[in-house]
């Protein structure tokens, strides 16, 4: 019962929304892009934001994480990836701490392309080849740490055809609720595996499915409380208690490249890659058994790298070939669209969002913030500005600062923090 009311609260993300404005995974509090409610929401930009502080970054992919006036970046030093916290007030450092050899490939720089989880006092960091570590967040001495290699995940790099995370890197956030931390691993039996957080020991492990990219996500669909993970093999719903297999629809794309993360709504769940565009899957239960169907889909908001996001009954995401798209997600159909959103590259265009109440702000790989209302009515900027260089992270946002890692070649890049308010 205890672990029952502590993954509802995640999931619903009603203690979360209610305490500080901490943004301290992926994603923000609820690891869905909403800002919590007692954020500082924007209804317009500056001209030119103003620089708080500006320091150069190691190479890396993984998005800047901020909690108790710290923020935490995951870098190349030395050849390792290796996890830095820093001061958010100045980008003074604090401590750093190497933790694996850096993993590269065709796709981008030499670094951590995992964003690591805050949570109690710890730090929890995911390396691209497959090891999961729990450090101090205070001194950044490690804790524990797990091979996946040992749980029989083979890592393999750009070679072949291996498909997933085996190949390009693990990116897919570990989710941590309670005094459990659970990862997409890979493996005979080891498709997901729940760990305890104290001292890293395998709680439970199961299915025989490979990950993909994205994370596992906490959902209450059909009345059961789930992940629903997206693997190589297409998307499943996970049991919260053993790792059972609840449903499944399958999804095959070349070299399992499923990239964003699924969203859940009224017993819905919205997920999709670049060679399958979007689908609605619907989630029904029949005594204690859960079953999947596939009620819609739409080719035009498929999404390739870019997580979309809810604002009440839509979905807001960037479709192909770089547009933004407003669909409905009862019945999947296209709202509107619209290409007001600039991008280096349209065939590799991400942007990351952030819902504000009634506007969302996003953040596109060009280095520019726009603000836009989140009605179904259609596109209305409200604002817009540069903020850094080319960029495949997402930002976070405490007390209206947003810190922003730029940097997708050799050399790194920066981190940033502005002040959107003035």
């Amino acid at each position: 019962m205890q672990f029952r009311n502590i993954f509802c609260t995640l999931a619903l993300g009603q203690a979360l929304m209610a305490q500080a404005v901490d943004w301290p995974q992926w994603r923000g509090p609820t690891r869905d892009g909403v800002l919590p409610a007692k954020g500082v929401a924007l209804t317009t930009l500056p001209d030119q934001p103003k620089v708080l502080w500006k320091i150069k970054s190691g190479e890396g992919l993984a998005s800047p994480v901020v909690a108790g006036g710290s923020v935490f970046l995951f870098e190349n030093r030395n050849g390792n990836e290796t996890m830095v916290a820093l001061s958010a007030k100045d980008g003074s450092e604090q401590w750093a701490t190497e933790l694996s050899p850096v993993f590269e490939d065709g796709q981008g720089p030499r670094g951590p392309r995992c964003t690591p989880v805050i949570d109690g006092g710890q730090v929890f960091a995911q390396c691209s080849r497959g090891t999961l570590h729990s450090l101090d967040a205070k001194s950044g001495k490690v804790q524990w740490e797990i091979d996946y290699a040992k749980l029989g995940m083979k890592f393999v790099g750009e070679k072949g055809k291996v498909p997933g995370a085996r190949r390009h890197g693990f990116t897919n956030t570990p989710l941590v609720v309670g005094g459990m931390v659970y990862a997409t691993v890979g493996g005979k039996g080891h498709g997901i595996v729940c760990f305890n957080r104290t001292n890293g020991k395998v709680i439970w492990n199961a299915l025989d499915y490979e990950p993909g990219y994205a994370p596992p996500v906490p959902s209450v669909l059909a009345g059961r409380q789930q992940f629903v993970c997206f693997f190589v093999e297409g998307v499943v719903g996970v049991d919260v208690r053993n790792g059972a297999e609840l449903w499944k629809i399958p999804m095959k794309t070349d070299y399992g490249r499923h990239v964003a993360a699924p969203l859940s709504h009224k017993d819905m769940v919205v997920a999709g890659s670049h060679q399958v565009g979007l689908l609605g899957i619907q989630i029904s239960r029949d005594g204690d058994n859960l079953s999947a169907t596939t009620k819609w889909k739409n080719v035009e908001a498929q999404p390739n790298i870019t997580h979309g996001v809810r604002v009440g009954d839509h979905y807001f995401g960037l479709g192909d070939p770089a547009k933004l798209v407003c669909v409905n997600i009862a019945t999947g159909k296209t709202i509107w669209s619209d290409d007001s959103l600039s991008f280096p590259d349209p065939k590799r265009a991400m942007a990351a969002f952030i819902v504000m109440g009634e506007n969302i702000l996003s953040l596109s790989s060009g280095g520019e913030l726009c603000l836009f209302s989140a009605s179904p009515k259609g596109f209305t900027e409200l604002g817009r500005t540069q903020v850094c260089g080319i960029n495949w992270c997402m930002p976070a946002y405490v007390d209206g600062k947003l810190f922003v890692r730029d940097g997708i070649k050799k050399k790194g890049g920066n981190l940033i923090c502005v002040d959107l308010t003035k």
